[in-house]
């Protein structure tokens, strides 16, 4: 038969382990936990990241579109001055 000594050091060793057991497993919860958040802001900031830089390619095509007009804007300010100055000539 089993002596009471034995059953208390199997007993102590298995409450022991349970204990470790259920330690580590509260702290790997807590982890997937943190894991699945950072996870979901990653996703967020990739999306933010994405949007910005679609405004920031939709701003430079403004810009660049702003440029062109600018130099059409100057170009006929020229010719509208060159013409001014024929028709001068010929008064």
């Amino acid at each position: 038969m089993i002596k009471f000594e034995t059953i208390t050091t199997i007993t102590g060793a298995f409450v022991s382990a349970l204990t470790i057991f259920t330690f580590f497993q509260g702290r790997i919860t807590t982890t997937e936990r943190r894991t699945t958040i950072l996870e979901e802001k990653d996703k967020q900031f990739d999306k933010e990241i994405a949007e910005i830089k679609k405004r920031l390619d939709n701003h430079d095509r403004q810009n660049e579109a702003l440029i062109r007009l600018t130099t059409e804007i100057t170009n006929l300010s020229e010719k509208v001055e060159k013409i001014d100055n024929k028709l001068e000539e010929l008064s």
